[in-house]
């Protein structure tokens, strides 16, 4: 079918056929020469970037440590972004045991004020556990790869080698250069191991060879790993950093402890999801040992020091089964201090999930969940017969947290470490001054409300029922820096796994996660209540191997500026949206967990529903905010023309113990898909709700699909059917779903005084030049149409033209600002099965050849 489309002004048209703050980290000792020294005299490491995928915006570092801006020793985990507001000043990994001669080996850092502890690059793997310079300046480097970088990809190789999905790859595309230089493998040569950087190897060669082979960097695309049988290390998240460090790089000037030979391979990641997982970044790191030493009692721990906003006002806890420390608040307003902005009223709780650890020694038993000897509260791989978790595997126990510790900003007992033990004590659960930690008061003996009972978990509130860390005795009482009274400060808090034997070779890896939480209203410990809530999202994403189900990918949002309004309108890019369509129905995806009674069949796909887009209050707003209405209200949904209305989830909620409703659509209109629409009022508004000029407003655009395998139901026997049959966008194209700014304006001034001659939503008339069918419409002639075909005998002869909106598809004017003035020709033709169009203005040739923008519904016509 071709057509022309007359119209005094057209461009766009719509087929509609239905921060920073600085705070005194306290004094450091300058580094001595420490009991052995490395060969190697490798610079310190420089490399740094932002994990900012999501909600957080955080600072990394290749040289072990991370979320610290070090030139202007300030605060760099940002959340939410864009706030200027931070959580957390540093982290780190510490590490360290003891050799057959007793002699302490350790390497940790902090703030890296002129002393290090790692340094770039893999060592060699002969025991010796070297490393040159050269290698370590090769390596000072972050690998920055995406899930979608994979996907598209693999669609590229596939239509190279089989001339199938050509239609899904992006025009122009190359193969990204970090996958083309990927480091798969190390240099033999140098000595190191031959297999570095994970790839998915496609045709079991051993080598990586993307062009040829297909090879890429190992996402488990397809959920094929189970990680609960099998932790196979690959690579995680939507958005990822890959990196290797070591500790044999020079000497050690930070702990001045004796290096271990330790190899770590790293990897930051993030999800851009629709619930509290935006707000959370990951970190996995495989160490490998690559020295001959045997270590024993030895620790890993996670470091961290959380300034919460304002950095000396703040308290710590932990939560011993859920294996999280955390951070909040010591009172309910978090103002700012020292150039640190503060979060203010109903100040946030921040935590770190240590959700996996080392291996527990090999003991022939399969340990159990509980308080005995080689038993634990959390980890991995312990079997709970209280509650039904059989773990039929001996010897596949994992520490998970089993020491946390604080301590300030100070000297003293509980204060700053400076020498290699006082750091090993800490990863001990010991103080500076070699005695072991006592449940109550700071946790310091003989202090106001200390016991005289040792403990291994400093202020547990009530997560430690069976007492795990007092050896099994009941101390009375339950234990916070509140029911303690201590006065706020600048905590930092530890949170390591041992102790265990570390054997030359050892293979181990620490998973951690960075959890966010703001209470709506309460006091500062609602936080920690909320931050709970989170926390129990990020194991549950973690004990699903990190694979999170795909809602249909936002739409990208754009808007026109015009007096007093605004109009959206909403594209999906070819080759990069899981939702890229001209027909809906592209997007589909399978719930693994959906999963039918012997005998019963229920449809596992969640299916394209619609679009939603809303108004929000500021350019802040996270996705995961659009149900409050203080910060987004609904101002346009549509939806596909089906049966489907209402859309309700069933959730759980933890404060009230009980599963409650929520909908998620109201009112749907069954009319098809749109994708342009005009805003006049402000959903904000206290007054007149007409949008005025040079006021900036904030939008958000998400898709959403739909599934109801079966109703949901409570029944005598418990919950029935689909809980969650609604699912919104979790991301867009390019990353975390963001707000758009628009600012409404007169276009004249903006013109040179160029007059608008249409408006958004006018209809052209159109021609039809030839093809059949009425799309679906009511048609109309124009009576100069009608007067030939009565005054011929051969009515295909006649190019019939239609009254304006009456023709066999539909069009009209998005963009008022972009139209030229002209004839344009649309082209509906056939291909591979599928319909395809395309549109051009006549004489401009191809150069505004425009084959994205028929996107209102779904075309149907007659051949």
């Amino acid at each position: 079918m071709k057509l022309r489309l007359s119209i005094a002004a057209l461009f766009i048209l719509a087929i509609f056929t239905a921060a920073n703050a600085t705070e005194n980290i306290g004094s450091k000792k300058k580094a001595s020469q420490p009991t052995k020294a490395s060969s190697a005299e490798c610079a310190p490491a420089n490399g740094l970037t932002y994990l900012n995928f999501n909600n957080v915006n955080a600072l990394i570092e290749t040289g072990g440590n991370m979320w610290q801006d070090r030139p202007n020793t300030a605060s760099a985990y940002e959340v939410p972004a864009n706030s200027g507001q931070t959580a957390i000043f540093s982290g780190s990994l510490w590490m360290g045991g003891t050799d057959a001669n007793d002699q302490l080996k350790i390497a940790a850092v902090t703030f890296r004020q002129g002393t290090n502890d790692f340094w770039t690059g893999p060592l060699t793997t002969d025991g010796s556990a070297e490393i040159t310079p050269d290698v370590c300046s090769e390596y000072d480097r972050f690998y920055h790869i995406t899930r979608q970088d994979v996907i598209t990809f693999l669609a590229w190789y596939n239509c190279k080698e089989t001339g199938e999905g050509c239609d899904a790859i992006p025009e122009g595309y190359k193969v990204p250069r970090v996958i083309l230089e990927w480091p798969a493998h190390g240099d033999e040569g140098l000595g190191q191991d031959f297999y570095l950087a994970p790839f998915f190897d496609r045709d079991g060669d051993g080598i990586y060879d993307p062009e040829n082979s297909g090879d890429y960097p190992y996402y488990d695309l397809n959920g094929d790993i189970d990680c609960r049988a099998v932790r196979d290390i690959r690579l995680f998240g939507d958005d990822t950093y890959w990196w290797v460090f070591n500790d044999k790089g020079n000497i050690h000037t930070e702990t001045n402890g004796a290096s271990i030979g330790m190899e770590i391979r790293a990897q930051a990641f993030a999800f851009a999801t629709n619930d509290e997982v935006n707000d959370m970044t990951f970190y996995n790191y495989e160490l490998i040992n690559r020295s001959t030493f045997t270590l024993f009692n030895t620790y890993f721990g996670q470091w961290v020091d959380a300034d919460l906003g304002g950095a000396f006002d703040d308290y710590v806890g932990c939560d011993v089964q859920r294996g999280l420390g955390y951070c909040y608040n010591g009172d309910d307003f978090d103002q700012d201090n020292g150039g640190q902005k503060g979060y203010g009223d109903r100040p946030p709780a921040v935590g770190v999930d240590f959700f996996e650890g080392p291996y527990q020694d090999n003991d022939g038993v399969n340990n159990a969940y509980g308080i005995g000897k080689d038993e634990a509260l959390n980890g991995l791989g312990y079997y709970n017969p209280a509650d039904a978790r059989p773990d039929s595997i001996i010897d596949n126990e994992r520490f998970g947290m089993r020491r946390f510790v604080y301590y300030n900003n100070a000297g003293g007992v509980n204060g700053n470490p400076n020498t290699a033990l006082e750091h090993y004590n800490y990863l001990r659960s010991v103080w500076r001054n070699g005695s072991k930690m006592v449940f109550g008061g700071q946790g310091t003996p003989g202090t106001a409300g200390a016991t005289t009972l040792e403990c291994d978990f400093m202020f547990p509130r009530d997560s430690d029922p069976r007492h795990w860390g007092t050896q099994g005795i009941d101390p009375g009482f339950n234990w916070t820096e509140v029911t303690a009274g201590n006065p706020p400060g600048d905590r930092r808090f530890l949170q390591s796994a041992g102790p265990f034997t570390l054997e030359p070779g050892a293979i181990n890896d620490i998973t951690v996660g960075v959890v966010w939480a703001r209470a709506i209203s309460g006091s500062a410990e609602a936080s920690v209540d909320k931050l709970l809530q989170a926390d129990s999202k990020a194991q549950a994403l973690f004990d699903n191997c990190f694979d999170v189900l795909d809602g249909p990918d936002a739409p990208d949002l754009s808007g026109v500026e015009l007096d007093k309004e605004i109009i959206l309108y909403l594209t999906n890019k070819k080759g990069l949206s899981n939702n890229y369509r001209k027909t809906p129905g592209d997007y589909n995806e399978v719930d693994p967990f959906i999963i039918a009674p012997e005998g019963e069949v229920y449809d596992n796909k969640y299916r394209f529903q619609g679009y939603q887009v809303y108004q929000v209050s500021s350019e802040d707003v996270s996705i995961n905010e659009l149900g409050d209405l203080d910060r987004a209200r609904l101002v346009f949904q549509c939806d596909i023309k089906d049966e489907v209305a209402d859309i309700v989830n069933y959730t759980f909620d933890e404060e009230l113990g009980a599963t409650v409703p929520e909908t998620m659509v109201k009112n749907a209109e069954n009319d098809g898909i749109k994708t342009t629409f005009r805003v006049t009022e402000d959903q904000f508004a206290s007054g007149d709700p007409k949008l005025v000029n040079f006021k900036t407003y904030y939008f958000i655009a998400i898709a959403y699909a739909h599934n109801e395998f079966k109703p949901y139901s409570e029944t005598p026997d418990g919950l029935d059917g689909q809980k969650l049959a609604y699912l919104p966008s979790r991301k867009g194209v390019s990353g975390g779903i963001q707000s758009v700014a628009l600012v409404p304006h007169k276009q004249e001034p903006k013109n040179g005084g160029t007059i608008i001659n249409s408006n958004y939503g006018d209809q052209p008339r159109i021609t039809r030049i030839e093809g059949q069918g009425n799309g679906g419409f009511n048609l109309a002639f124009t009576p100069a149409t009608l007067e030939r075909l009565l005054e011929t005998n051969d009515a295909g002869s006649v190019f019939p033209t239609y009254q304006a909106g009456r023709g066999p598809v539909g069009v009209k004017v998005i963009d008022p600002t972009n139209v030229y003035d002209g004839d344009y020709v649309m082209q509906v033709y056939e291909e591979d099965g599928e319909f395809q169009w395309k549109v051009w203005r006549e004489g401009a040739g191809s150069a505004e050849l425009n084959d994205t923008v028929f996107s209102e519904a779904p075309l149907s016509i007659e051949n």
